[in-house]
């Protein structure tokens, strides 16, 4: 995700009004909550299809629950041959025995931990540190009160989660594993939460590669890959999330990647050149999905291929909001598509890597230090606590600009240039 808004607000607060837009849903226009809500038919008699694929990657940002068996211990329990005579139990031998050969999915259906997980969130703040993806917290509780009633969803059942978070590494990661009724197994991968570190990770990507979050997700489909080594594979992914999914499919052995069919990536960064250029991506660059808003910000960081299947969908909001996909329109089970994006997003793209491509690695390294050592300055650790305090943030923030030596607030006056250049509404 972009952190800009903030820099911007630093000296220009009116061009962060702009820039973050507003949501200007209307209530007749149908979203991904009116889908979960509606579209009951099973798999068997209506295919897994795009918008499945955003439910699940918004599955992905939530709190994994206690009951969803960790990867770890999966590994531990099934991992190889050697792990499953660890727990080869005499007593019923031939039970044991059946178990050698066993591809196990032990984890809970989406019906089985929904209503607890939903009475959690209403008694906790969770979507506190998610509010870049919901301004409100009711959107969140519908769309997972329709999950659990909902046929199609949840009989879902969800395993081998994993999740990391590292300030001192500047990384933060998760992923989950849901498979469907035909046992196709589905690799969710969580985007950018709230956090001034997932933050930080994805600007880290103009001029780390990879970023740790990437390196993990390739681990992590590794080791699904292995534990269930017959089963068809999705990736997907929101933001971050996408873009990690990518790295994981073009990186993974090919027994793995072999069975990968499709890899879905919603509002996601992209890579740079050499990367989109290279041999491994080209062998699954055809089997990637790319949905992006009219005006997308996010998804249109760095490079794609013109060979990724890209859908353009309308939005419900302005500006930086049209990122949350609770803003994306339908038209009945279907996205309501635009043939191209706005010309205000194609405008930002060719400025921004304009301006990306002028910049060395070195001095790209250098402008993300200095943003972050702003953003960081009043003790803020997410962007939520930033927006809370808002104007009263600002003080702060420009006083830790203005500390910063000449080359640095070069670096972000030349972002805060850049967007006061492009038209901030589709």
């Amino acid at each position: 995700m972009l952190p800009y808004p903030v820099a911007l607000a630093t000296i220009r607060p009116d061009l962060f009004i702009a820039y973050y837009g507003s949501d200007q849903s209307e209530g007749n226009m149908a979203t991904i909550i009116d889908y979960v809500a509606q579209e009951t038919r099973d798999f068997s008699e209506y295919p897994f299809h795009v918008a499945d694929a955003l439910v699940y990657a918004i599955l992905s940002y939530d709190k994994i629950p206690q009951e969803v068996p960790q990867l770890s211990s999966l590994l531990e329990c099934f991992g190889s041959i050697s792990s499953k005579l660890r727990n080869f139990n005499l007593k019923h031998p031939s039970r044991s025995l059946a178990a050698l050969w066993r591809t196990p999915f032990p984890g809970p259906t989406l019906r089985e931990v929904e209503e607890r997980l939903h009475e959690y969130e209403l008694t906790h703040p969770y979507w506190e540190h998610h509010s870049g993806f919901s301004d409100d917290d009711e959107t969140p509780h519908r769309f997972y009160r329709s999950i659990k009633r909902n046929p199609r969803f949840a009989v879902t059942r969800m395993s081998a989660a994993e999740e990391r978070f590292d300030i001192s590494q500047q990384t933060q990661y998760a992923a989950e594993t849901f498979q469907l009724p035909d046992g196709t197994l589905l690799v969710a991968f969580r985007g950018t939460d709230d956090s001034l570190t997932g933050w930080r990770e994805d600007f880290n990507m103009a001029f780390t590669y990879p970023v740790p979050a990437q390196k993990q997700a390739a681990d992590y489909l590794e080791k699904v890959g292995r534990l269930w080594p017959n089963a068809r594979i999705m990736l997907t992914g929101h933001s971050k999330g996408g873009n990690i999914a990518i790295y994981a499919a073009m990186n993974a052995r090919d027994q793995i990647k072999d069975r990968i069919e499709r890899i879905y990536a919603f509002d996601s960064p992209g890579f740079n050149q050499d990367v989109v250029s290279s041999y491994e991506y080209g062998t699954i660059v055809d089997r990637i999905t790319k949905l992006v808003p009219e005006f997308s910000i996010i998804g249109m960081l760095l490079q794609s291929s013109p060979r990724e299947h890209m859908i353009v969908v309308k939005s419900n909001a302005d500006g930086l909001m049209q990122h949350s996909c609770y803003t994306w329109l339908m038209d009945g089970d279907r996205f309501d598509t635009v043939p191209a994006l706005s010309e205000s997003s194609r405008d930002f793209r060719g400025a921004l890597n304009t301006w990306l491509n002028g910049m060395t690695q070195r001095q790209r390294e250098h402008g993300v230090e200095a943003l972050f050592r702003v953003l960081s300055s009043g003790g803020h650790s997410t962007i939520t606590q930033l927006r809370t305090d808002g104007m009263k943030a600002l003080p702060g923030l420009f006083s830790s600009y203005v500390g910063l030596d000449s080359e640095d607030r070069h670096y972000i006056n030349q972002a805060i240039m850049l967007l006061a250049g492009t038209r901030f509404t589709h």
